[in-house]
């Protein structure tokens, strides 16, 4: 199965939501419309809950990733607006490897295609993306990490426009 994904976003509705209702972003909701019209598959990658499905509802959460070279893969988990230390964010990061992982497996997924119109904004979501299904621990810079992804995975697509989504 194919799999449309974007990464989750800071601003989110409190309570117990789907992800087309927990997230308040005019990028998601165009994500998710334009995936909905096409029929196709699709989560939000959160940084809590790894890929969050549609059918699911799950409660709001204030963590995110940031850029930062000197963690592993790149990649601080911050919580509650303070970033959490190195094996903190390491093992935040392991956990949520091994769930996407299991999500994948559980969903029959064959193929991520990534939406993010924005590179630099996406950087850590498809870095985690690419270790967890390509094996890639090198750190990247945000243009590079695309490259990488394109020309080295056979799992992980990525896409920066919503006419790209569509049924096969």
């Amino acid at each position: 199965m194919k799999l449309y994904v974007t990464y989750c976003s800071a601003k989110k509705i409190r309570g117990t939501h789907p992800p087309d209702i927990l997230y308040v972003s005019d990028r998601i909701a165009r994500f998710v419309e334009r995936c909905k019209n096409a029929e196709v598959k699709w989560a939000i990658f959160s940084a809590l809950y790894a890929f969050f499905f549609p059918e699911e509802k799950k409660k709001d959460y204030n963590i995110t990733f940031k850029t930062h070279v000197n963690y592993w893969l790149g990649i601080s988990v911050v919580e509650e607006q303070g970033k959490l230390s190195y094996e903190k964010s390491r093992k935040h990061i392991e956990q949520l490897i091994s769930i996407l992982r299991q999500q994948v497996m559980e969903h029959n997924v064959d193929q991520i295609v990534f939406y993010g119109p924005s590179p630099k904004m996406m950087k850590c979501y498809l870095g985690i993306l690419h270790y967890a299904f390509d094996g890639c621990s090198e750190l990247h810079d945000w243009n590079e990490l695309i490259d990488h992804v394109r020309s080295q995975s056979e799992t992980i697509k990525v896409i920066h426009r919503l006419d790209s989504i569509h049924q096969v």
